[in-house]
């Protein structure tokens, strides 16, 4: 009897760690096991061909496991989406992404933050189903949840810039959140001058000057943000209610990965050491009238 925070643990006596009474788990057994008729330990049976052992893992995998893998991966896919697309307007690889880099600029540092956070959970999510790891897919579950809120967190922001009053949010903005060197992107990216007209708080350049024919931008920047920010809303609530299913499938098929909880290990307690071997051989002795550590006994005691 051993002392645990206050409280008696039993500790198995050495006979009982003889009995064997915890098999050898699977995660630990040959993988080139033969089988015969689907029953494993036959020696004539003939051995595993190439690719047959990946079939018989796959096979063992429960439809948990199967549906988990498949939540994980739509996390995985809407992350690299969402990160890449940050990406692409970060280095200017599509069209007026400079217009989006400078007028929504926050919206972009939440998608930016909202595809790696999906990236890396799934990360956890991926990490834990092939490898059966339960503390793994706790943390991937737990993630969800900020991943869940900075999905939300896009969708919202753009939702409220594109409806409540963006025409006047864009005139604010231009007037006094803009530097000149964002204006001028913004010019050089929509072809225009201004932002009622050539005219209102311009920045100068080779195409923009006081008499130049180019409109202003007001139209032209009202129109792309309008355009640009309902397709981020859009894309942000339509993930959400796959994501909200994700979280549901790993709240409960977690736990159901394998068929048994756990990884089979044996306790630390019930695992036989050359230690216990030895005291026991020495009780036999005893029992039998032999003197541990005599002639013909076959134990000899280490010299201290």
């Amino acid at each position: 009897m051993e002392l645990s925070h206050g409280r008696p643990v039993q500790v198995p006596r050495i006979n009982e760690k003889f009995t064997r009474k915890w098999p050898a788990p699977k995660n630990f057994k040959d993988p080139e096991l033969q089988y015969k008729e689907g029953k494993p330990g036959t020696a004539a049976a003939p051995a595993l061909e190439e690719g047959q052992g990946l079939g018989l893992i796959i096979a063992k995998w429960t439809i948990f496991k199967w549906c988990l893998l498949l939540s994980v991966m739509t996390v995985f896919a809407a992350g690299c989406a969402g990160l890449l697309t940050a990406s692409m307007t970060w280095f200017n690889t599509w069209q007026n992404s400079q217009v989006m880099a400078v007028a929504d600029y926050d919206i972009l540092v939440l998608i930016t933050l909202c595809g790696a956070s999906l990236l890396i959970t799934a990360m956890f999510g991926i990490a834990g189903t092939l490898l059966n790891s339960r503390p793994l897919l706790a943390v991937y579950a737990i993630l969800l949840w900020p991943s869940m809120l900075s999905v939300l967190a896009v969708g919202y922001s753009s939702y409220r810039r594109a409806t409540l009053s963006l025409e006047q949010k864009l005139s604010l903005s231009w007037s006094r959140f803009y530097t000149p060197f964002g204006r001028r992107v913004i010019q050089d990216s929509l072809q225009c001058c201004g932002f009622f007209s050539s005219m209102h708080e311009i920045s100068p350049s080779k195409q923009c000057y006081l008499r130049t024919p180019l409109p202003g931008c007001r139209a032209k920047l009202f129109s792309f943000e309008r355009d640009n920010l309902r397709a981020v809303w859009k894309a942000a609530f339509s993930l959400a209610p796959l994501h909200l299913v994700n979280m549901v499938v790993a709240l409960l098929c977690s736990n159901h990965i394998t068929k048994t909880f756990g990884k089979g290990i044996m306790p630390m307690q019930y695992r036989l050491t050359p230690k216990d071997v030895k005291t026991d051989a020495e009780r036999i002795l005893i029992r039998n009238g032999v003197e541990p550590g005599s002639e013909g006994s076959g134990v000899i005691h280490e010299k201290s």
